[in-house]
Parts: structure tokens; C-alpha cells; sequence
């Protein structure tokens, strides 16, 4: 095997997913994964598309973490650079000036395993023609300013690289810098961080592209948390989604995903599509965020289902796992892979097991016999459980995993 094995037992037993788990152990995506592919290949090509854009739904324990992180290894292995987010309360869909940060500071080259953007900006400055290509950009006076200092590469250069990582200088400060380089004073529009941020992601959009990547792939996570706003912040939440995947950062493509029930409980049961339109026209300053609030929902409606794995899935899942335990600890399992299937079947107590579920069943069956040298038996499996998308934000997760109860042998 190419990956250490027991790092990604490890990975799997913990159910925290990481990038090189998720490459080798994709929980039978394959297809949506190709498909994913396609569309980072229009973009690669610059070709027009509807939107850069893919969503995707399941239930709790189905994967759609582990389908993230698995996107993340292909757009790696593309030359891509990868930014992942999970919406919360520090890092919240409605607040642009706040999500950009959280952006930044989870923002990989490929390879890379920490963390930044000021190796692509150094990258992107060192090529030719530079000046004219982001005059042809149309950003804010603020972003322009920004860039011509960045480029005369002298005072305050390591705080204008701050800045775009999401470490924002006040206006005061960035005249101040403006002077001491080009000795005269700047005049710039009053503005908020708000309205900045669409030009921020612009222009990092375009340092990526001319620092000889591929594209930019950013991905959401707990999407579905929307769903505890109250109606303001959820209409601000969905212009902005709206906004990344309406194909305004040519070389951007964005991947998000939600709990299945979000759509009833959310868009359909409060009526957000007749309501949120309505909101947002009735209020100037944000009215502006109207259509990409559509362009979101529809999005959210036409979203691609995470379907529960067919059986022949399952027992190819339940193969890798028997190998990579196998591989991981050093041992010879006394039994085929097919009978660990016929184990863990044995102690599922529905026909639509979650594929969490499978994977951890599976480990546990295999840890008892490689410490015990006998089966488990089980005594109370309760279901994973989709939580309530009530407005508030709780301090409970949003979903709910119940435990599973599993008797080791008695030695």
C-alpha cells in the first residue's frame, strides 16, 4: 500500500475523515466523484458553465464529511488549491467579513500540510504583465490600492499579505503605508469589510490562477446550520452562497454539503423561497443579494442525494476495511472478508444502515477478534438520528449520533 495503513484504521475508527483516508476510501462515490471531476476540468479549461458549483445531501453517517475530504484528494492531485470550512457560529454563511478569515486560515497548496496564502501571492507577483492584467480586474478602490503596494514589495509588505489573509487593516493603517510608498496621500470611498470581501475572493481567486494552479476549490461543510438562523441572517446566508456559486471567480469551483432534511424542514416548511425574495427587496441595502439568494435555494433543491450504499458496495467497503486492518496490525484474520460482511449484517438492525455504522460496526468486530481471538456480541444498537433544524443556534450539535453497545467476550 502507498499510506500508512494504520493511520487510516486510525482515521476511520475515530470517524474524524483527513485527506489521505478519504483518497484511498472513498465509501462507494466514485460516480459523483467523476462528476465533480468534469466540472473542475470546464473550469480548468475556462469554459461557461450554469454554475461552478456542487452540492450534495445525506443523512447523518452517510458520508458527506468523508465525501468532502475525498474531493479534497482529487482536486489535490489536480493541482488545485483546497480551502475547507464547517459553518458555525465562528464561521457563519451571513457574515462575509467573518467567513473570509475562517477561509484563509484552512486554505492549502497542494501538498502542503499547514496552512496560507502568502506563498501563492509571492508566486503570483513574480510574473510578468501583472499590472495591467489586475487594472482589467474592476476591483474596489481599497483591493486596487492594496495590490499596487503589494507590488512595489516594500513598506509594510508582510502586513499587506496579512491583510489578505483575512487579518484586515484599518483604512488609517493602509493609507499610512500607501504614503511611505508612493509619497503622497490617498483618498478611498468609506466602506465596509462586507462589501470588500467579494473583491478579496476575486483576487485571491486570480493570485491562484496566475501562481500556475489550477484552480481554487472551496469546500462547506454543515451547510444545514442555516437552517438555525432566524429569517434575516438566513436570507443574508443564502445571497452569499448565491454569490460563490454564481461563476463570478472564473477559477473557483465551490462543493457544499447538507443534511437531507434541510430542504423540508427548512426551505419548504418555513417557505423560504416565496419569503426570503420578499425580505431581501423590501430592505435597500440588500436588495442587491435577491437573485443569488434564488440561485442558492434552487441549488439546495436540485442538490445530488448521497444514497445509502448498495449491497455490493458495502461488502467492498467491508473488503477494504478487512485488508487495511489486516495490513494496519500485522495479522491474519481467521475468516474471509465475505464472512466479516455476513458478522457485521448480522448486528445491523435495519436494511438502511448508515455507512458510519457499517465502519465502525466493522472495526469494533475486528478489534475484539484480533485482541480477544473470539466474536463480540452486541446488546443495544440505537439509530443515528438527523437533528432538528429549529431557528437559534444550540449548543448541541446539529445532529445526533446515539450510541452503540457492543459486550466484548468474557475472558
Amino acid at each position: 500500500m502507498t499510506y500508512d495503513a494504520r493511520q487510516v484504521v486510525e482515521g476511520l475508527r475515530s470517524g474524524v475523515p483527513y485527506r489521505e483516508m478519504a483518497k484511498n476510501i472513498v465509501f462507494g462515490r466514485e460516480r459523483i466523484l467523476a462528476n465533480v471531476a468534469k466540472n473542475m476540468e470546464s473550469v480548468e479549461q475556462g469554459k461557461v458553465q450554469k454554475s461552478p458549483s456542487y452540492m450534495v445531501r445525506a443523512n447523518y453517517g452517510e458520508g458527506k464529511t468523508h465525501f468532502l475530504h475525498s474531493v479534497w484528494g482529487l482536486a489535490e492531485d489536480h493541482n488545485w488549491v483546497v480551502s475547507q470550512v464547517s459553518l458555525s457560529r465562528e464561521t457563519p454563511l451571513d457574515r462575509m467579513d467573518f467567513l473570509y478569515p475562517k477561509i484563509m486560515e484552512n486554505t492549502y497548496m497542494p501538498g502542503s500540510r499547514q496552512p496560507g496564502i502568502a506563498r501563492i501571492i509571492t508566486e503570483a507577483l513574480d510574473q510578468p504583465h501583472l499590472l495591467a492584467d489586475v487594472r482589467a480586474l474592476d476591483l474596489s478602490t481599497r483591493v486596487t490600492v492594496l495590490i499596487d503596494n503589494l507590488m512595489n514589495r516594500s513598506e509594510g509588505f508582510p502586513d499587506l499579505i496579512a491583510d489578505l489573509e483575512g487579518r484586515f487593516l484599518t483604512s488609517s493603517e493602509l493609507k499610512q503605508i500607501h504614503r511611505k510608498n508612493f509619497g503622497k496621500p490617498l483618498k478611498m470611498p468609506r466602506t465596509t469589510m462586507r462589501e470588500e470581501v467579494y473583491h478579496y475572493l476575486r483576487v485571491v481567486d486570480w493570485f491562484i490562477q496566475r501562481a500556475g494552479y489550477q484552480g481554487w476549490m472551496i469546500l462547506f461543510d454543515e451547510v444545514e446550520l442555516i437552517g438555525k438562523f432566524g429569517k434575516g441572517a438566513r436570507c443574508r446566508a443564502y445571497g452569499n452562497m448565491g454569490r460563490f456559486i454564481s461563476g463570478s471567480l472564473p477559477h473557483t469551483m465551490t462543493v457544499w454539503s447538507v443534511a437531507s432534511n434541510f430542504n423540508a424542514d427548512v426551505l419548504i416548511a418555513r417557505k423560504d423561497q416565496e419569503e426570503v425574495p420578499r425580505y431581501l427587496a423590501n430592505r435597500p441595502a440588500e436588495a442587491a443579494l435577491g437573485p443569488f439568494a434564488e440561485l442558492a435555494m434552487d441549488a439546495l433543491l436540485e442538490s445530488k442525494l448521497l444514497e445509502p450504499l448498495a449491497k455490493t458496495q458495502v461488502q467492498e467497503l467491508i473488503t477494504q476495511i478487512y485488508d487495511l486492518h489486516q495490513d494496519a496490525y500485522g495479522w491474519q484474520i481467521p475468516f474471509s472478508a465475505q464472512e466479516l460482511y455476513e458478522q457485521v449484517r448480522a448486528f445491523t438492525p435495519t436494511q438502511d444502515t448508515r455507512v458510519r455504522t457499517w465502519v465502525r460496526l466493522s472495526l469494533t468486530v475486528l478489534d475484539i477478534w484480533y485482541q480477544y481471538g473470539m466474536p463480540p456480541t452486541v446488546a443495544v444498537i440505537n439509530p443515528l438520528q438527523n437533528g432538528a433544524l429549529d431557528e437559534e443556534l444550540l449548543d448541541e450539535p446539529s445532529e445526533v449520533a446515539k450510541p452503540m453497545i457492543i459486550k466484548t467476550p468474557m475472558l
